[in-house]
């Protein structure tokens, strides 16, 4: 599954238990990671996905963020 599919796709992020700017999901039979960036000065999230990294400036609708 590509990042525009995974953009587009309903996802439940888990926190990361060490490093909490760091998301993760291993639904798709493959690790991955969206990272919360340092906004306004850079997009608000990274989605890491192998080689395929993708910067957003919004929270696609059908994505929930494990909250702590």
């Amino acid at each position: 599954m590509n990042n525009e599919e995974l953009i587009s796709s309903t996802i439940f992020w888990k926190k990361h238990p060490e490093i909490g700017y760091y998301y993760y999901n291993e639904e798709y039979d493959k690790l991955i990671i969206l990272r919360i960036n340092n906004f306004p000065e850079e997009p608000l999230f990274t989605l890491i996905n192998g080689l395929d990294i993708t910067d957003l400036e919004d929270k696609p609708i059908e994505w929930n963020l494990e909250r702590h």
